[in-house]
């Protein structure tokens, strides 16, 4: 809402010694018909004051930051704008020597503070429409459509403890948690009974809690990992004081199985956790199992004294589609595996699945009284929302829809990579990768676009969200700022690196200075276009996945598009 206020001159009187005019001005509020009413304060102004000085004056007086416009009667008695000095200038000179004259200040009326909160939380929610328009280099899959479910949230829902195990604290979600534990396992080749494994919140937990099976299991072991790992791995190491070992990469971020060999024979007296990474976090490479367990044995190795852990966050879930590459399940030596919910099956909140053969629970299990639980997990409390979003999306999509994107993943990917070649961009991809990696774009660039980056390189990681209009735009644009260009919009224009908020706005309420950043939407219309061929739901598939994925025909490798 718009309040109009005027400013009332009264006596103006010359000052001899300086040459200008002064005004006493009150300041009284004025309806839309022009009747005043109510006199709210008064200042001293002359007529040399510069039009900043004014225009915080008038601030002042009318009891605002910041006026929003102003305007002045004119000598023909018309409303003229008053936003800058020349204007000014010349309302002071047709004013003279008059008894009486207006100026007409538009502010905003104060918000009550239900309605600031609104107000922020629209704005945040116009910053993530422009921000998930742009998300190129994090592998999360912003297409899904979760809306049956959200009145869930209203419950708090808490899966706290063992999910095999009921305890006394009802508002769970255990059901739904151990429908998803059975796809996985399934998905992954390991029976039933055979098997234990939670929801977690994150690929990171997932690998936490493998490690540490693995550290009780073998607590002497020496922990294995290549330079292209996830930086949880090493985490592990760390939070649990195990020795590890760093092995070497080769240029397309695959472990080297020659380095490994070296390291193992030099440990050869301590048994072994290695970590295989199926889908590395920036070249999205997948080390082979097959050659870890020949490592392993061709260094005198027995299967008690080693454990290994398989991290897929992404690509555990795309692999098993993709059978004209070498598979990762627990029909082989592996211990553990684990995986994101966020990143290509997608979920509104970062959560996981990590599995682990039966055995290995045994000694980080604990029971306790309080929870009437056993304690295996790392986490207490778990988010009991996280099982009922993953176990909805699977339902919804079923097998052949998984199966669908990620043929269209890896179509899509191929399709950037040949993009980027043809217009001279420096790229490689990984045979069974959809992360395209480029050499590095300018940061501005990088900002916008959200790009991960590590040195000279940058990657894309194309997800089921990312359609080939959008390639299209980031190819153009990409060229345009290795050209120097390209020039920030949306709110990446409004963005300062490092930088604190600026003033905060005294009108609204305090979220620790977030309130104080304005938001922009940026290209809407662009950005619902492109997603609306996403808003189709599939229909319910409870094909099971062991048969659904002995009937799936193998995907050849896409040609070059």
């Amino acid at each position: 809402s718009k309040a109009t206020v005027s400013v009332l001159n009264c006596l103006p009187e010359q000052l001899l010694l300086t040459m200008v005019s002064e005004y006493v001005l009150k300041v009284v509020r004025v309806s839309d018909d022009d009747d005043e009413s109510g006199a709210v304060s008064k200042m001293v102004i002359t007529d040399d004051v510069s039009y900043e000085k004014f225009r915080q004056l008038v601030s002042q007086a009318v009891g605002v930051d910041e006026v929003e416009s102003l305007h002045y009667l004119d000598t023909d008695g018309d409303r003229a704008t008053l936003e800058d000095p020349d204007q000014l200038k010349i309302a002071f000179k047709e004013w003279g020597d008059k008894k009486r004259f207006k100026v007409y200040v538009e502010v905003a009326e104060p918000l009550s503070h239900d309605a600031m909160i609104k107000q922020v939380i629209e704005e945040y929610k116009q910053y993530l429409e422009d921000r998930t328009t742009y998300h190129f280099g994090y592998p999360y899959n912003l297409h899904y459509d979760h809306d049956d479910i959200f009145e869930l949230m209203r419950y708090t829902i808490n899966n706290l403890g063992d999910p095999f195990v009921e305890s006394n604290y009802g508002v769970h979600s255990r059901k739904f948690e151990l429908d998803v534990l059975a796809f996985f396992a399934e998905l992954w080749k390991i029976q039933e009974g055979e098997y234990w494994g939670y929801v977690t919140s994150c690929g990171t937990e997932g690998n936490l809690h493998s490690i540490l099976c693995a550290r009780e299991m073998l607590p002497d072991g020496v922990l294995y990992g290549s330079e292209d790992c996830h930086y949880s791995i090493f985490k592990a190491g760390d939070f649990y004081r195990m020795d590890y070992v760093r092995v070497k990469s080769d240029e397309n971020g695959e472990m080297d199985y020659n380095d490994l060999a070296m390291h193992l024979e030099k440990n050869k007296h301590l048994p072994a956790i290695v970590t295989a990474n199926i889908g590395t976090t920036v070249k999205g490479a997948v080390d082979s199992v097959d050659k870890i367990v020949e490592t392993l044995k061709s260094k005198g190795y027995t299967r008690d004294r080693w454990y290994i852990h398989c991290d897929g966050a992404l690509y555990a879930l795309m692999l098993p589609f993709m059978k004209e590459f070498e598979q990762v399940n627990f029909t082989k030596d592996i211990d553990s595996m684990c995986v994101s919910g966020h990143k290509f099956l997608g979920c509104p909140m970062p959560s996981g699945v990590t599995i682990c053969r039966k055995k290995n629970i045994e000694k980080v299990s604990k029971t306790v009284e309080y929870l009437n639980s056993v304690d295996t997990t790392i986490m207490g409390s778990r988010n009991g929302h996280a099982p009922i979003f993953l176990w909805y999306s699977l339902q919804k999509g079923g097998i052949e829809e998984i199966q669908k994107k990620v043929k269209m993943c890896h179509a899509n990917a191929r399709l950037l990579y040949n993009m980027l070649k043809d217009r001279g961009v420096k790229a490689f991809l990984n045979e069974r990768s959809t992360t395209v990696v480029l050499q590095r774009p300018p940061q501005d660039f990088v900002k916008h676009w959200q790009l991960a980056c590590e040195g000279d390189i940058a990657h894309v990681v194309v997800m089921p969200n990312v359609t080939v209009q959008k390639l299209v735009t980031f190819v153009d644009e990409l060229c345009e700022s290795f050209a120097g260009r390209w020039k920030p919009y949306g709110h990446t224009a409004m963005m300062k690196p490092d930088s604190a908020p600026q003033t905060p706005n005294s009108g609204r309420p305090s979220l620790g200075g977030f309130s104080t950043i304005s938001f922009r939407r940026n290209r809407k219309k662009t950005m619902l276009e492109l997603s609306a061929s996403f808003h189709t739901s599939p229909k319910p598939h409870r094909t099971p996945v062991l048969q659904a994925l002995e009937a799936t025909t193998p995907v050849p490798p896409q040609p070059a598009l």
